[in-house]
């Protein structure tokens, strides 16, 4: 039996600040805007967001490190990869994952990069790590990092945004484990890039940012054009029913699900889509807020603090970035 990726615990970390619906109502209120409807359609409750200066994405990835890392009893020598995801990056030199294998104090021989796939980022992580060690025997464990503060790159009069961005971090250790049938499975991607003008960060481009010193505030932050997620998430249907019959497994051989937490309204779509029951649709965006790169991977860690998954159970993680492309991932619990 083949070597294999499995996921060999899960953390996260999240600021305490909590933030819940009704100040976003009322801070829209006072610009003529009624966002009521769209927090019902996103499942919006509460939402956690940093008001500490100091705290970044890098800080809140160091965070979920340490504690997945006590979770899991696995020194931080023997970490053998560090691959850290964000759409908001602390560093473009040198990689966060660098400096998260600094504060961590981690060995020579480990592989450190960043991932940008923005919303995406954790979920195409997950499959190239997960190819990568099975074809590296020496990477004995991975540790796959999500960090987002999206909330503070928002312009306070864009709705969408700014009523459901949030910060959290994510840390995962990868286990490289022989004769097993747990673990990674398969992937499947997805992309249209027709919309590729609606989310942009900075707004103008980061070579505005640096020759144009007058440039307005704005023009450094997220631009958010509302268009329709509904094409990303019919995809989910596509790639979920190609990977099973690849794998010949069923829907009913599926336990969970773990979307991407952008919208509640879209996971009801998703699972009527899928002729799916809604309950195996883990969400947490109620609580949490949505997160970018760690948003699937907040589900999967809330599912096992609940003991929802038995050894064996399959699972699959769908996700869906700026632009537009999606990331799905089949997976043996």
């Amino acid at each position: 039996m083949e070597n294999n990726a499995m996921i060999k615990g899960v953390a996260y970390y999240h600021p305490e600040n909590v933030v819940d619906n009704e100040y976003f109502i009322e801070h829209f209120k006072k610009q003529g805007k009624d966002i009521e409807g769209l927090l019902r359609a996103t499942g919006r409750k509460s939402r956690y967001i940093s008001t500490d200066e100091k705290e970044n994405m890098l800080t809140m990835g160091y965070q979920a490190s340490l504690k997945v890392l006590e979770q899991t009893h696995v020194k931080v020598a023997q970490i053998n990869l560090i691959v850290f995801s964000s759409g908001t990056p602390e560093y473009i030199a040198p990689t966060n994952a660098l400096k998260l294998h600094s504060m961590l104090n981690a060995g020579q021989k480990c592989a450190v990069y960043d991932l940008n796939a923005n919303c995406a980022g954790m979920v195409v992580a997950l499959d190239q790590v997960a190819r990568l060690m099975k074809s590296n025997l020496d990477i004995k464990y991975a540790l796959l990092v999500g960090s987002d503060q999206l909330n503070r790159y928002v312009r306070y009069n864009e709705v969408v945004p700014y009523s459901n961005f949030a910060d959290s971090a994510c840390a995962m250790v990868i286990e490289n484990v022989f004769s097993t049938k747990r673990g990674f499975i398969d992937s499947d991607f997805y992309t249209n890039s027709s919309n590729h003008d609606k989310i942009l960060l900075p707004a103008k481009g980061m070579s505005t940012v640096t020759r144009d010193r007058n440039l307005p505030t704005e023009d450094k932050l997220v631009k958010w054009i509302p268009f329709d997620f509904g094409g990303a998430f019919h995809s989910a249907k596509i790639s979920i029913e190609e990977l099973l019959f690849k794998n010949g497994l069923q829907k009913d051989d599926i336990k969970k699900y773990y979307f991407s937490q952008l919208a509640l309204k879209n996971i009801v779509l998703a699972s009527e889509d899928l002729e799916e029951d809604i309950e195996k649709f883990k969400f947490v965006g109620d609580e949490f807020g949505y997160t970018g790169t760690t948003s699937p991977m907040l589900a999967y860690a809330r599912s096992i603090e609940d003991k929802e998954l038995q050894i064996g159970d399959y699972v699959v993680f769908w996700t869906v970035g700026a632009g537009t492309t999606c990331a799905t991932v089949l997976y043996k619990y």
